[in-house]
């Protein structure tokens, strides 16, 4: 009996997944907004931020990308560009559509990156976003690796 549960700890201890945790703070550094009709804008973004990840890593990344507001949606896309203390970098699609500005949660898609990222390419991950008045930004994603 204690054969069978040493195996099956161990066996299973082979399926669980890792997982990278990427946490990020920043900052909406440029913002310009036009109106598209009565009830939808556009505004085009460009955020910066710092980010720690639970491997040890820490670094810069810069989004651009677009903001659509109706009347009852919201859709954020942007495309970011990271680097690593160790000069790594990734290539990343940011994107969520909700009903609400303030907090929300998206998908993040690798487009490609070197050194520990470039295995990262194709991958979707889930993150989760919460604004301080309209400018600062606190992330949190998370990856199936």
């Amino acid at each position: 009996m204690r054969l069978l549960f040493l195996f099956i700890l161990f066996y299973s201890s082979g399926l669980v997944c890792e997982e990278l945790i990427v946490t990020s703070n920043g900052k909406r550094t440029y913002s310009e907004t036009i109106n598209i009709s009565d009830n939808t804008t556009r505004t085009i973004l460009k955020n910066e931020s710092t980010f720690t990840d639970n491997q040890g890593d820490y670094g810069v990344q810069t989004c651009l990308g677009t903001l659509e507001k109706t009347k009852n949606e919201v859709e954020f896309n942007l495309k970011c560009e990271g680097v690593n203390q160790k000069n790594e970098k990734f290539f990343t699609k940011v994107y969520r559509k909700t009903n609400e500005n303030d907090a929300g949660i998206g998908t993040v898609e690798y487009l490609g990156g070197t050194g520990k990222y470039k295995k990262m390419t194709n991958k979707k991950c889930r993150y989760a976003i919460r604004y301080f008045r309209n400018d600062i930004f606190f992330f949190r994603q998370i990856c199936k690796i």
